[in-house]
């Protein structure tokens, strides 16, 4: 597998990562608990374990739909938190490696 089939998957690791620092770490909320935001932000990405058990490709597949999600959410925020530009820059430019990744998806399992 080259590169190229990777950047997907480095892309969703690198977003369950951004999630766990930014909400967690840098700039944890103050009317909830931190730990309960962390969950919630990374709870769609661990549809990708019952998936990457059946075949790398599904794994990808779901994870393109995920990052939908996180392609909205890094949106909404670079337009309205400026407090948290980078975080969202960063966010919005991992789901789109996932979802434009998946162009030509791997054909090996």
């Amino acid at each position: 597998m080259n590169l190229r089939d990777r950047i997907p998957s480095l892309a969703l690791i690198a977003q369950a990562l951004l999630q766990l620092v930014w909400h967690g770490l840098l700039q944890p909320p103050r009317s909830l608990s931190p730990w309960l935001v962390v969950v919630v932000a990374v709870l769609p990405l661990t549809a990708l374990i019952p998936a990457a058990l059946h075949s790398y490709r599904r794994m990808l597949m779901i994870g393109g739909i995920v990052s939908l999600l996180y392609l909205s959410h890094g949106v909404m925020e670079l337009w309205s938190n400026p407090l948290a530009r980078s975080y969202a820059a960063l966010e919005v430019l991992f789901a789109l490696a996932a979802i434009f990744g998946l162009r030509k998806m791997p054909k090996s399992n």
